[in-house]
């Protein structure tokens, strides 16, 4: 996501939230006590906005969860610009492992080899339960936001996400192949829609087409993809 216009602080956050893929996820240390402990890590979000992350067993963060489940999640703007220019989101959270087949399915939707990891190198899935977030959009702009904020449950929600999924695929067909980039030779799929836009994903590669206002109905986002207000 780049910042194009200035926006209410909490949209922007909103918005990064739901179209950013990776962040720094800030543990207790067990080895050393006292001492934060990051670690970048791939996530997508669940239905009610919460991130979903894949988890080694084996790893210093996934020991240190389990000792203290008390943890940071950091996630910003990769634009390519000055950092301390673009936007940045921290959510004080819990992070503890789930047994939720739907939240699975979700995260192998984003990341395919989220079954492989699972089934092959004993990873478990983890869930983040938000607190309150810190919002940065910029020098003097930095700013507290509460959870109700930012973790708006997902429109469209009286309908199975597949279900959903597989009909925006057919009747836009057209519209998704064109979305394909020229360097993937994979087809793009339509794996996520949110109040924001739609996440898509050509091979391995997750990208973002996101819309101008909030979009609350299934008729909202056909329209935006019929017109191609997604941008």
């Amino acid at each position: 996501m780049s910042r194009k216009v200035d926006l209410p602080a909490a949209e922007e956050a909103s918005r990064l939230w739901l179209g950013t893929f990776h962040g720094v996820l800030s543990t207790h240390s067990e080895s050393d006590p006292g001492y934060p402990f990051g670690s970048v890590v791939p996530h997508c979000v669940d239905g009610n906005g919460r991130p979903l992350l894949l988890l080694s067993r084996l790893a210093q963060h996934t020991r240190n969860l389990a000792s203290d489940p008390r943890c940071a999640f950091t996630i910003f703007d990769n634009d390519g610009g000055d950092i301390q220019q673009g936007l940045r989101l921290t959510c004080m959270a819990d992070c503890r492992p789930i047994d939720d087949a739907d939240s699975f399915e979700t995260y192998c939707r984003h990341f395919p080899r989220g079954r492989f990891y699972a089934g092959e190198l004993d990873f478990r899935l983890y869930r983040l339960e938000p607190l309150r977030f810190h919002f940065n959009g910029g020098f003097a702009t930095a700013r507290w936001l509460g959870s109700d904020r930012i973790l708006v449950s997902m429109p469209f929600d009286a309908e199975r996400p597949d279900d959903l999924l597989a009909q925006l695929a057919g009747a836009h067909a057209d519209w998704l192949a064109a979305q394909r980039p020229a360097d993937c030779d994979e087809p793009t799929l339509l794996i996520a829609a949110d109040r924001w836009g739609v996440t898509l994903r050509c091979g391995e590669r997750l990208f973002r087409r996101t819309a101008a206002r909030a979009m609350t109905k299934r008729a909202d986002l056909h329209v935006a993809i019929a017109e191609d207000r997604l941008q």
